[in-house]
């Protein structure tokens, strides 16, 4: 018997206490709660600083705002989990809006075939932007950046940049309509939420995506289909801009091309601080819905007091920046 084959009292009560945190608090669940935590004290510190603060109205819209960042975060979130970035949201966000505006022109009677070609053209660019990335092998920062201007200059010759009429009156009525006092983006968001988390983090296909993502050589040896999969990712992100900005025209009752320009960042930003690694192969979907959460809940709050958008996006940059630090510090940890 050597050494290390004896184990002392201590050293047992103490494996027993990790094993016992490990079960309690899984390692991933880490950075969803601790976002959730910052985002209920932010509210908490904001209705101190301002008691009129917190109202369950502003609460609602809050939640009704957070819409179009849970559900464009969760396309980005999969292309960051295959280590990749899609910087054409921003331009698929306002391809939709613009679109959905266009195509029903203030009337109902067009939403039948509206809606579906307006997802199907949004999918077809993160087809593309697929293709580009698994099958021409161009990083995928230069693909998406390069779709996104191209795509822009092709909606700016059809609209030369002026902001289309209304949308159907039936999208504006479901952005604002509540039933049980609760506004019906809020059921969206908890329908879209179960679903996301039941894709990314429950089904086959989710798993193959974190292999391919933590070891795109292991997951070729394996056989798995990595260039299907890298292409319906990048579609799912496309789809799903699209579905933000005929939310967001649905919201605004109207639509410009640059729309989804303020979405871009916190998109990124969303996933990262849900303890996603920008390199791939790690975080859950619950990460991103807390970030999401966490960073309309600050764009509310920062809109409350009066802020700027310099200053906006000063501390959306700065919190990705520490996100990321956080991020290496915690690999650092596990590492030793």
């Amino acid at each position: 018997m050597t050494d290390k084959d004896i184990t002392t009292p201590a050293q047992t009560s103490e494996h027993g206490a990790q094993s016992a945190r490990r079960a309690l608090v899984s390692s991933d669940l880490v950075p969803p709660i601790t976002v959730f935590a910052a985002t209920a004290l932010l509210v908490i510190g904001t209705k101190i600083a301002s008691p009129n603060f917190g109202s369950f109205d502003q609460l609602t819209a809050i939640l009704v705002t957070a819409i179009f960042l849970v559900v464009a975060s969760f396309g980005q979130g999969l292309v960051i989990l295959l280590g990749g970035i899609d910087l054409s949201l921003g331009v698929v966000i306002g391809v939709g809006g613009m679109m959905i505006a266009e195509l029903t022109r203030g009337s109902n009677d067009a939403l039948l075939y509206a809606i579906p070609l307006t997802l199907l053209c949004c999918l077809g660019i993160g087809l593309i932007n697929g293709i580009g990335v698994a099958i021409a092998k161009i990083p995928p920062f230069i693909v998406t950046l390069a779709s996104g201007i191209t795509f822009f200059g092709v909606a700016l010759g059809f609209t030369a940049g002026n902001s289309q009429q209304s949308v159907a009156p039936a999208i504006q009525q479901f952005m604002s309509s509540r039933w049980l006092g609760v506004p019906y983006p809020v059921y969206f968001i908890i329908v879209f939420a179960v679903f996301a988390w039941l894709f990314q983090n429950k089904s086959a296909e989710g798993r193959k995506l974190y292999a391919i993502g933590s070891s795109p050589g292991a997951a070729n040896v394996l056989g798995l289909p990595i260039a299907a999969l890298t292409i319906a990712v990048y579609a799912i992100s496309g789809l799903c801009a699209g579905m933000t900005g005929i939310l967001l025209a649905g919201y605004s009752s109207s639509a410009t091309l640059d729309m989804g320009d303020a979405l871009l960042m916190p998109s990124i930003a969303a996933v990262v601080i849900g303890g996603a690694r920008v390199t791939g192969g790690s975080g859950i979907y619950l990460g991103t819905l807390a970030g999401a959460l966490f960073l309309s809940t600050l764009s509310t709050v920062i809109t409350t007091l009066s802020l700027s958008q310099g200053f906006r996006d000063l501390v959306q940059g700065g919190i990705i920046i520490i996100a990321l630090l956080l991020q290496r510090g915690r690999l650092n940890l596990r590492s030793r």
